[in-house]
């Protein structure tokens, strides 16, 4: 049964198309760009790396909890395990496709625009558009969604593009949708 998302919930962001999930690590940041904390999709269960915490946008630091998180707000996601925010930044490329490079960066203390993102509804399923009701601007576990950066407007990208070995690279891409934009969150 899906639930609405809310502020303060922590949650997993598993990619459509992969099937993995958003993932960061502690002391494992990009040699090259800007050389903050790696952001891939490598994970395939959930774990502390792969759980970020949703939370109101940069300099909106209050929240109350049961405040549900619909499509057009503008949040930041606290990578927990480290807690550094889901960023990007215009003009630094990725290491493998060389489009825009996202990381995690800063800490509790530490937060700018670049950790902005906007939750946009994604309508492009049949099927889901009938599990869900399209009208309801509500984000619920289960539904798709993209997530748009704000200060770039570039869409949260992954695909088949491997960063190392067995993850594949997360960026920012293009101005959406494309299939390879596609997540979907879920609880534990």
């Amino acid at each position: 049964m899906p639930e609405s998302i809310q502020f303060g919930h922590e949650i997993f962001l598993k990619h459509n198309m992969t099937g993995r999930l958003l993932t960061s690590e502690e002391g494992r940041n990009y040699d090259e760009g800007s050389g903050q904390q790696v952001v891939v999709a490598g994970a395939w269960e959930p774990s502390s790396e792969t759980t970020f915490i949703v939370i109101p946008r940069f300099g909106e630091d209050e929240f109350e909890d049961g405040v549900d998180v619909n499509f057009g707000d503008v949040i930041r996601l606290k990578h927990a395990a480290t807690r550094t925010n889901l960023h990007s930044h215009p003009d630094i490329p990725s290491p493998v496709t060389g489009q825009q490079e996202v990381t995690c960066f800063g800490d509790d203390e530490t937060s700018d625009e670049n950790d902005d993102w906007v939750v946009e509804q994604w309508t492009f399923d049949e099927e889901e558009n009938e599990e869900f009701d399209i009208e309801d601007r509500t984000w619920y576990t289960g539904r798709s969604f993209y997530l748009r950066h704000l200060a770039t407007g570039l869409t949260l990208h992954s695909h088949d593009e491997l960063f190392d070995e067995d993850r594949n690279e997360v960026s920012g891409y293009g101005d959406g949708p494309d299939e390879n934009d596609r997540w979907r969150a879920s609880f534990n």
